[in-house]
């Protein structure tokens, strides 16, 4: 039976309701690590391969912080995301940020005061690839940094107004990334600041469309 790991980075308190909705309609196995509030809780190195698909959360903490779980987890991640181990693999926030560091992309703040975003906003998909070319995602930001040079061969398949990479794909390998948070429902919206009422149905739907295509894309492979 497949299995499939959820990373959730979170330093203050984990994503239950994010978890919850990524797993949502998985008909297999699954297994969640929470590396920076569990303490020496992978994946590492050590953890192997052993995995249908991975989907890595968003974080608190910056891809230039060094702290000894992003270590191991940069070390863990880094085979799949440079083609060495062959992965269907999911960013979200900071993994997507973490996952085009890795692929030799570049990461910088998006303001110069240092200040987060934290909205509700409209995502425009311009290249196929989990979702198609022309649509339009409600989706909820919260970040400090973005991604401002996409790694080399890798296709840009998202912008937001202020955001030009949104989103990424590597055609080589199944390995997506968005900037914006396909899982975000009420607990992370009530932390974020944001009204009740920001979640609303297209928002919902959206976000559903978006992980129950990765998760089609995990069953796919061979």
């Amino acid at each position: 039976m497949r299995t499939l790991w959820v990373v959730d980075p979170s330093v203050n308190s984990p994503e239950t309701e994010g978890v919850q909705q990524i797993l949502e309609n998985w008909d297999g196995r699954s297994r969640l690590f929470q590396p920076a509030l569990n303490r020496g809780e992978g994946p590492a190195p050590g953890d192997g391969y052993d995995v249908a698909g991975i989907v890595l959360m968003g974080s608190g903490v910056s891809v230039h912080d060094s702290l000894g779980w992003q270590d191991r987890l940069s070390e863990w991640a880094r085979p799949i995301v440079e083609g060495r181990i062959r992965r269907p693999l999911l960013g979200i926030c900071y993994g997507h940020q973490l996952i085009a560091h890795l692929a030799g992309g570049v990461v910088a703040d998006l303001s110069d005061t240092g200040d987060k975003r934290v909205a509700i906003e409209e995502s425009q998909i311009v290249s196929d690839g989990l979702l198609d070319e022309g649509e339009s995602l409600r989706v909820v930001v919260s970040h400090r940094e973005h991604v401002v040079r996409e790694p080399e061969g890798w296709k840009i398949t998202a912008r937001r107004e202020g955001v030009p990479v949104d989103g990424l794909e590597d055609p080589a390998r199944p390995t997506y990334s968005y900037q914006f948070h396909p899982e975000a429902r009420h607990e992370f919206t009530r932390r974020a600041g944001l009204p009740d009422e920001a979640v609303d149905e297209r928002l919902r739907v959206d976000g559903r469309r978006l992980l129950e295509a990765f998760r089609q894309r995990v069953r796919a492979e061979p």
